[in-house]
């Protein structure tokens, strides 16, 4: 397998369950690792994942789960018996957090199944340092960053979603083995539409993406399966 499309995930950002089939299917040579977002896994109540899993894809289930220690444990677990590859959560609380590690840890453990990366949302793409100052946080995008990740570190997540821009510092910080996920990626010309802290598919991997996610610039293409092809095509460009 081409290393771009191990590193290629699209985003499945849509609440029409059928338009993400036809889109899945059209992608099915070219993209191996999709997203499911809160949008599409309320509207389809989860369908897309069932349909993933038996296109037999590596899904990203990216709900973002924040709340008591007690509620996200209890969703972790859910989301392990689901048979998901990556799950989000926010970098909370430090309890929060490692209580998720572990109840993924030993509920895989039970089902005699992988256990799926567990990765903290530190500083959404969307959001600048205005937005920080707006509501309170001292610093700015990449120092909270990078502070939230050394965190999700300490409490045994297997990585941090990140932008781009602050990966690098983020793989120095938190060492190459910890997983980053970089969305936020626009490849040249494209539209940013309400993302702030935009990076482009290769500089996203040569400052130390693991893997980024793509979403409109794809999924919104004239040909979307064109679009996936020339990111992962940019990706391998980096590797030669």
């Amino acid at each position: 397998m081409a290393i771009g499309k191990e590193k290629l995930i699209v985003a499945i950002d849509t609440d029409d369950y059928e338009k993400a089939v036809r889109l899945i299917d059209s992608l099915e040579e070219s993209v191996e690792i999709y997203k499911v977002g809160l949008e599409n896994y309320i509207a389809s109540k989860g369908k897309t994942v069932d349909y993933l899993k038996e296109k037999k894809k590596k899904i990203f289930l990216d709900l973002k789960f924040h709340d008591i220690p007690n509620t996200m444990k209890s969703a972790v677990k859910a989301a392990v018996r689901d048979g998901v590859w990556m799950i989000t959560i926010h970098v909370s609380d430090m309890e929060s957090m490692r209580q998720c590690a572990q109840v993924a840890k030993e509920e895989a453990s039970r089902l005699n199944i992988e256990k799926p990366l567990i990765v903290g949302v530190t500083v959404l793409t969307s959001i600048s340092n205005e937005d920080l100052h707006d509501i309170g946080c001292l610093g700015n995008t990449e120092e909270i960053a990078i502070k939230r990740a050394k965190l999700a570190k300490a409490a045994c997540l297997d990585g941090v979603v990140c932008s781009a821009r602050e990966v690098g510092k983020i793989v120095d910080a938190c060492g190459e083995d910890f997983m980053t996920v970089c969305p936020g990626i626009r490849p040249n010309k494209s539209d940013i539409g309400d993302q702030k802290r935009v990076v482009t598919p290769s500089e996203a991997v040569k400052n130390g993406a693991k893997v980024i996610v793509v979403g409109r610039p794809i999924t919104q293409a004239q040909n979307p399966v064109l679009a996936a092809e020339q990111i992962v095509e940019e990706i391998d460009s980096v590797f030669m």
